[in-house]
């Protein structure tokens, strides 16, 4: 995207005090002093590295250079071998998938400015040194944060509540032998909100020695040493941890040749699934699940997800995009994709009831659904299957019908905007009911993926109603979140007294937490959650839309030929993110959306309160500009298709984009919150918001020439 600066400018611009002055050296193929020198002809001070921006940020730093930098020089930045390099794309939460596929980038290396390029460069540092500097240090949290106000409730409707950790690594955190990313103030801060349960994924073969090929299970005794002493650290604030297994995961070629016998469907072209339906890996599978309870008595929770994105059993997935029922291994084929997941969930229910029965197995039913070419029969068989010991979870929202902007569709999950539940979950939490299953709905609560850059939208009252309805159909335990929502504030608390019996007393909730400034903000939480019923909600817009990275994303007068990235990059790739609305309807909602939350935002700028007060206005304001800055994207990108019929619109665009921009940096600037997501990092940094600006600065040139 084009800019005011050099290739190897922007360089330094995004990574300065990031990675190490001598990593960025090596990447420019100069010295030290050279880079300190153009750092400062930039505008930007003189800093000393921040090495969590490598530890806890390696994902903000993948994606600022993905576009920008050889992958060579991506592995120098970050400090990793090749292998490390592979491992943390293709471990970490689809960072491989995010990313997209790489393009082809020449090395950027240092060469003296011309003197235009000195000129331009003269112009940047004019308008960077005009930005204050940022008082929030990044991943400093809770600094002056505000604790949480929660009263327990006499009695509990929905007794178990647990949520992901707001900021802990999403692998790799159980080889930390301190468990820094789950802090004692962390898990104290969490416990004060009423939440009781935390979650976390690992695969079985780090957590117990995979006995075929004990390679495969390197550090497992570290591991589960770890998980052990999680569990201890979290009871002392009773909070339970749950352990999410989406197992067996599936292996090379290479290792079935020593095991043909435990050979399965071949997911692609290099690994096969291990074959649940063979003798040895159902004997795995217990013993594996066994000895983790055995190993770690106060585990409170096994959560599996038996249908999913990753191959696990032979019927995991729909091969190929062929029916449900499909599967090439002989011994699975015989048998119905229902009872080969409900037998894994009940595999691990019988060794979780014969290690002492201490821990839960909880069967979380996603993907057990229409688009995993499930029907509702092959649902409902699945669980008159399952073990009676095994509790039901249901995505409280999947497949809701919804209706916006004259344009019907249905939720998949992730949704706060649309509240559920659905007709199917109803259908399918009465019938686990009915069996005597004890049931479970995963909720969104705090943020989804529709504005995963605030730590809560203030869209309070939508988050009540869900739970409201979901009290009444008698469930008793809520998953508050997938990775995202755990931040211990916001919406958890009031969420966590809607959980007790009966109503909760919503205005006195208020009163104790904003003071003399309840009434604004009850008022202002009343119009946002309004205003947010009109987000054109689809799984496209929640992955591929301009709302994530708000103000982040690089703009471009001149099409860019690239697709849109699963929470990640945008682009002017309006075509694969407005669906099924199309690009007007799309527009005009999030114009709606806009129009509608200006009102609530206005009743919180009138007024100054408390340290929750301000938190709720920066958080409301931030969702807002992200909002915004997604409908002007999306315009711009439509509107460039014919620059020269289109300028003045295209210059309004770029103009209100620039002042968002600003707004949000002085958000970012004051609260290191604003921007986080704990599996994708910081969205943005301070100075990608001042690059923006810079790129919009060169945007407006070219349009007003």
């Amino acid at each position: 995207m084009k800019n005011l600066m050099t290739d190897w400018q922007t360089v330094i611009f995004r990574n300065y005090g990031m990675v190490p002055d001598e990593a960025l050296a090596k990447v420019l193929g100069t010295d030290v002093q050279t880079v300190r020198r153009n750092a400062e002809k930039l505008g930007l001070k003189h800093r000393n590295c921040n090495a969590d921006w490598v530890k806890k940020g390696f994902v903000t730093i993948f994606r600022n250079n993905w576009d920008l930098l050889p992958e060579e020089e991506i592995r120098t930045l970050l400090g990793v071998n090749g292998c490390e390099y592979a491992s943390l794309l293709e471990e970490y939460d689809f960072l491989s998938v995010k990313l997209g596929k790489k393009p082809e980038t020449a090395k950027p290396v240092y060469k003296p400015l011309t003197a235009e390029e000195e000129a331009r460069t003269a112009r940047a540092k004019a308008i960077a040194e005009k930005f204050p500097a940022p008082e929030a240090r990044p991943f400093d949290f809770y600094a002056d944060s505000p604790s949480a106000w929660y009263e327990p409730p006499a009695e509990s409707d929905i007794a178990d509540r647990f949520v992901a950790s707001y900021s802990a690594r999403y692998s790799g955190a159980l080889l930390d032998g301190e468990l820094s990313d789950y802090s004692p103030e962390y898990l104290q801060r969490l416990a004060a909100t009423g939440v009781n349960g935390i979650w976390l994924q690992e695969t079985l073969r780090n957590l117990a020695e995979f006995p075929f090929d004990p390679q495969y299970s390197p550090d497992w005794q570290i591991r589960i040493a770890n998980l052990r002493k999680l569990t201890e650290r979290c009871a002392r604030f009773g909070l339970g941890v749950y352990l999410y297994l989406n197992e067996p995961r599936a292996l090379p070629a290479s290792f079935f040749e020593k095991y043909p016998e435990l050979r399965g469907q071949k997911p692609d072209s290099v690994n096969y699934c291990l074959c649940t339906s063979a003798p040895q890996v159902q004997k795995y599978l217990y013993d594996a699940v066994r000895s983790i309870a055995e190993r770690v008595p106060l585990l409170k929770g096994v959560m599996t997800i038996t249908m999913s994105e990753n191959a696990t059993h032979c019927y995991s997935n729909r091969w190929n995009g062929v029916a449900a029922d499909y599967t090439d291994c002989p011994r699975c084929s015989k048998r119905a994709p229902e009872e080969v997941a409900a037998e894994v969930n009940n595999i691990f229910c019988r060794a979780l009831r014969d290690a002492g029965g201490r821990t839960k197995l909880i069967a979380n039913l996603w993907g057990w659904a229409e688009f995993m070419g499930w029907s509702e029969e092959h649902i409902l068989r699945g669980v008159e299957l399952l073990d009676k010991d095994v509790e039901v979870l249901c995505v409280s929202e999947f497949s809701k019908r919804f209706e916006r902007g004259g344009v019907k569709s249905q939720v998949i999950d992730y949704s706060i905007s649309v509240v559920g539940p659905s007709d199917i979950t109803v259908k399918l939490l009465e019938y686990a009911k009915k069996l005597g299953h004890r049931t479970w709905a995963k909720i969104q609560v705090n943020n989804s993926w529709e504005c995963s850059a605030v730590p809560y939208i203030p869209s309070f009252d939508l988050m009540l109603e869900h739970i409201s309805n979901l009290k009444k159909l008698g469930v008793t335990g809520l998953m508050m979140g997938w990775s995202l929502g755990g931040y211990p504030g916001g919406a958890l608390p009031l969420c966590c007294m809607a959980c007790g019996r009966g109503e909760p007393d919503t205005e006195r909730w208020y009163r104790e937490v904003y003071g003399p400034q309840s009434g604004a903000a009850r008022s202002a939480v009343r119009a946002i959650s309004e205003a947010f019923r009109e987000f054109p909600f689809s799984i496209e817009s929640l992955y591929l839309g301009g709302q994530t990275l708000g103000c982040g994303n690089m703009w471009s007068l001149q099409p860019s030929g690239r697709w849109s990235t699963m929470v990640c990059y945008t682009f002017d790739d309006y075509a694969s993110y407005t669906p099924p609305y199309g690009p007007d309807v799309y527009i005009s909602q999030l114009r709606l959306l806009a129009e509608k939350w200006k009102k609530g935002l206005a009743l919180l700028e009138e007024e100054s309160g408390n340290a929750l007060f301000e938190e709720l206005k920066r958080c409301a304001e931030a969702a807002y500009i992200h909002f915004r800055s997604a409908g002007l994207l999306a315009e711009f990108s439509v509107l460039k298709e014919d620059v020269a019929e289109n300028r003045e619109k295209l210059i309004a665009c770029a103009e209100e984009e620039m002042s968002l921009t600003k707004r949000l940096y002085g958000l970012l600037c004051k609260d290191a919150k604003i921007g986080f997501e704990m599996t994708n990092h910081y969205y943005y940094t301070p100075e990608l918001l001042i690059e923006k600006v810079l790129n919009l600065i060169y945007i407006l040139d070219e349009l007003k020439k």
